[in-house]
């Protein structure tokens, strides 16, 4: 982790734990936008630490509208970030050439902060009779006439259930912090579901602020964990676009494991552990990367038994079903223990054409699977239907994937001898 994002980190965890001492839960303040912080270019809401960020920001500013945007979008859409206005630093994690799980820091805006107006989304009105749906989606009935206490506190035990399903429970051994992950958790899948958040009454508010203050890690982590199950939540429960934000969030907190992994194992002296006699620190950081592919082909696992659930897995757009395509592409020409994850936004990729699905037309129905190693293909949204057209199965291809996460072809790679790419791949793979 980069110092910057450390300064960052810190300085946060100490506002959240001044405004928990208070008495006041940042994320479920009453003067927050009802819809949860969003991109204003693909609607995709923002998760873990990064959703936290912005919800502080437009409680400072006092922002009404929850979208965000980055210079360079709000030019190409005709707007401009007014004079004097100063952004939002977010975290994107990736793995570099090198192997390594990397932060790198990108700026948003608020559409607020704009020299025009974009329209205005219609925020989810409460709709109890669409929320008690919902549940029943989930397993859980709600009986007619029921306020929307009851909903809110249906959405809490769900919260729980998918909690204990994805292992946090396992983890995470003291009521506090496991109260603290709940509380981010069942506030996020309010805001999605459109049901109101409220702050509930005895919420252990002081145990949360000493918790930071001892390790300010521990927001991160709890931030992390807390996006993941608010994803899972919705996607029980059948939210459209649940279904690609719950595989979204399961990428980020997968490359922040790893890289918590990797910070755990630079810390162990070399030769001087009395398990670990002689240890070659480069040795114990190439196992834990590994250890972190691992753990990517697990999260596999999980969005494959996530498809059987009540999601529309076919509807256009929601990307199960093109994962799972993805999937069974890259098994058939790299084996088995092949592994898929989404090309991620500001990445550049080399490697073998391994099959293109659908394409009819530019935007979510239109994918590419990439081979980038031999056990790892990278699965595209593709930008445009030019770019489909320069893709053949079987070729080399360079693509870069954009802030929004949609990849436009850079190049062929013709002209790339067999050593070359062999060296490129085996880059990938560290």
């Amino acid at each position: 982790m980069t110092s910057a994002t450390e300064k960052r980190r810190k300085e946060f965890a100490e506002r959240v734990a001044r405004s928990l001492e208070s008495g006041v839960v940042p994320w479920q303040r009453k003067d927050l936008p009802d819809m949860p912080a969003q991109s204003a270019v693909s609607g995709r809401s923002y998760g873990g630490l990064n959703a936290l960020y912005l919800m502080e920001k437009c409680a400072e500013k006092g922002y009404k509208d929850p979208r965000f945007i980055t210079a360079s979008e709000a030019n190409k859409n005709g707007l401009y970030v007014r004079k004097g206005e100063h952004g939002t630093v977010l975290e994107h994690w990736t793995r570099g050439n090198d192997g390594k799980i990397k932060p790198r820091g990108y700026v948003v805006f608020n559409t607020e902060q704009l020299n025009g107006k974009l329209p205005v989304p219609e925020p989810d009105k409460p709709n109890l009779e669409k929320a008690a749906q919902m549940l029943k989606n989930a397993g859980i009935e709600i009986k007619p006439g029921s306020d929307v206490k009851e909903y809110r506190e249906a959405i809490k035990k769900l919260t729980v259930r998918n909690a204990e399903e994805h292992g946090v429970t396992q983890t995470v051994h003291t009521p506090e912090l496991l109260g603290l992950r709940y509380s981010i958790a069942s506030t996020a899948a309010m805001r999605e579901a459109g049901i109101p958040v409220e702050q509930p009454e005895g919420a252990p508010v002081k145990s949360w602020a000493n918790s930071i203050r001892h390790d300010p890690s521990q927001l991160s982590k709890a931030a992390r964990d807390g996006g993941l199950i608010a994803e899972a939540v919705l996607m029980d429960m059948g939210k459209d676009r649940a279904a690609e934000l719950f595989r979204a969030a399961m990428e980020r907190a997968d490359a922040q494991r790893g890289q918590e992994l990797a910070a755990e194992a630079a810390a162990i002296p070399r030769g001087l552990d009395s398990n670990l006699p002689n240890a070659d620190l480069s040795a114990v950081q190439e196992a834990v990367i590994a250890a972190s592919d691992k753990a990517a082909a697990q999260v596999n696992d999980l969005r494959a038994s996530a498809s059987a659930r009540e999601v529309k897995v076919n509807e256009p757009g929601n990307g199960i079903d093109k994962m799972a395509a993805a999937r069974n592409v890259a098994k058939k020409e790299l084996g088995d223990n092949a592994i898929v994850t989404s090309a991620q936004p500001g990445k550049t990729y080399s490697g073998k054409i391994l099959g293109i699905l659908g394409g009819l037309t530019a935007g979510p129905d239109m994918s590419a699977v990439q081979a980038i190693s031999d056990n790892h293909a990278v699965l595209h949204e593709i930008k445009s239907i030019s770019d489909r057209s320069n893709l053949k199965v079987g070729e080399e291809a360079v693509l870069s994937a954009d802030e929004q996460g949609y990849s436009a072809v850079q190049g062929m790679d013709k002209g790339m001898d067999a050593e070359t790419k062999h060296r490129k791949r085996e880059g990938h793979k560290r």
